[in-house]
């Protein structure tokens, strides 16, 4: 497995967690504490509420799991902890995350509500209380009522994941339902990727925090390298298909904020010989999106047509590029779409394909401290842009020379004029004239990166 990064950092033995905590750990491939969970796992463990923002993959799933798991009184069978995401997708990945630790903790019940078409499903099972339920809000409300015998008397902990795509999709008045019936005495915790101050008002209505983490002012993880590439005047879909055909990623998400973006990117590669690629997006119902995602995990597909919904919280491993065909009206989700990749201590790419339309957003992005680079799509081939985000205006015949260009240009005439006519003199004043437009292009280009350096739309000479 992995460490969550190689900083030089405790055991999780430091926690003083039991040795079966520890053993547990250790078979699933963690040996080092990630650095929010060196933050947080402590302050749970001695019963503090609190808020924790930090950006997705860098452990947070584990800051809670741990020490809930860690203080759980397994001598009794009732519902002790209740776990909230905001999506299928995402309580089924917090569930695979806790099963593990049942073959170390054999007496540990941990089920999963969603909110699947089955409802028997869903309440299966529940005749004996699980210590620890996992799920979306919807049916957690509907669950977590009294004709399912479930006592919520002895609920300890309350864990908001994604609290903020939690306020974004609209899910808090189901928490509140849910927040009613629990004991007044609960440690609270929520999670979030992102924490402004109208959630932080949310949120404090459940969480009396006595300790508030924040995370790295990193965006996304170190291992991206963030790329602009521009598609000029070629079409999305055609742009994506080259970049494909000559990129050859070994594992891609590709994003578009539209459904129906996503949708024609998907149809333009299939429709153009390429097979091995997926569609994602919240038009597939339950089942479909479940084994989308088992397929995704797997490694069966090399490409994938997503939308946003992918961006936030699923973990999939060994996804070499990020390609967004768009940037998304709110910026937040570019960050998440880029940290799809480099996790876990990797390093990645992502891509956003520009033009004219997507100038001032990137722009945007480079204010928030996004170190860009700058590439033009060809034909068939992916080549630096030494102007970026600079104004690229064609130099005319009219504008190309100076005076002192021109004195240049008749000099190069006359040096390769000859008395006599020879074979090839013509090509070799072709050259010479060609050698001068070429140093005076260079200059051009040279002094538009210094005007516009300082604003940072040029990347740095090399």
């Amino acid at each position: 497995m992995f460490d969550y990064n190689d900083r030089d950092m405790g055991s999780f033995s430091s926690f003083n967690l039991s040795k079966t905590m520890v053993s547990a750990l250790e078979k699933q491939g963690y040996k080092n504490p990630s650095k929010v969970q060196e933050r947080v796992i402590p302050k749970v463990l001695s019963g503090s509420s609190l808020v924790c923002q930090s950006e997705t993959g860098t452990g947070k799933t584990h800051a809670y799991l741990v020490p809930i798991i860690e203080r759980i009184d397994l001598t009794l069978n009732r519902l002790q902890a209740i776990i909230i995401t905001p999506s299928r997708e995402l309580a089924k990945q917090v569930y695979d995350f806790a099963v593990p630790f049942q073959s170390h903790y054999q007496k540990l019940k941990v089920k999963l509500i969603t909110s699947d078409k089955d409802r028997t499903r869903s309440t299966d099972g529940l005749s004996i209380a699980p210590h620890i339920v996992i799920g979306t809000p919807g049916r957690l409300k509907d669950i977590l009522s009294d004709e399912y015998g479930l006592n919520l008397r002895g609920v300890r902990f309350l864990v908001l994941d994604e609290a903020d795509m939690l306020a974004e999709m609209g899910y808090y008045e189901d928490i509140d339902a849910i927040y009613e019936k629990l004991p007044e005495k609960l440690q609270a915790m929520a999670f979030s990727a992102t924490l402004n101050q109208g959630l932080r008002d949310t949120l404090s209505k459940y969480i009396k925090s006595d300790f508030l983490y924040q995370g790295e002012r990193e965006k996304t993880p170190e291992g991206v390298h963030h790329h602009l590439i521009d598609v000029k005047h070629v079409g999305i879909e055609e742009s994506l298909l080259r970049f494909l055909n000559i990129r050859n990623p070994y594992l891609a998400l590709i994003f578009a904020s539209k459904k129906e973006d996503v949708k024609k990117a998907y149809d333009y590669l299939k429709s153009n010989g390429i097979d091995d690629v997926l569609y994602f997006s919240g038009d597939l119902d339950a089942r479909e999106r479940k084994q989308a995602i088992r397929l995704i995990k797997s490694n069966k597909y090399r490409y994938v047509c997503c939308s946003d919904l992918l961006s936030r919280g699923i973990d999939i491993d060994d996804v070499s590029d990020v390609i967004s065909l768009d940037l998304p009206n709110d910026l937040s989700y570019y960050f998440h779409r880029a940290g799809r990749t480099a996790r876990f201590g990797k390093s990645g790419d992502s891509w956003v394909f520009y033009n004219a339309d997507y100038v001032k957003k990137a722009k945007t992005l480079l204010e928030q401290g996004v170190k860009f680079d700058y590439f033009i799509l060809k034909s068939s081939s992916i080549v630096e842009d030494p102007v970026g985000l600079a104004p690229k205006k064609k130099l005319t015949a009219k504008k190309a020379f100076s005076e002192e260009e021109r004195i240049e240009v008749k000099k190069a005439k006359a040096l390769t004029r000859s008395k006599t006519v020879k074979p090839g003199h013509k090509k070799k004043t072709k050259q010479a004239v060609e050698k001068v437009k070429r140093k005076y292009r260079k200059k051009a280009i040279k002094d538009s990166i210094r005007k516009h350096a300082y604003r940072g739309e040029a990347p740095k000479t090399k």
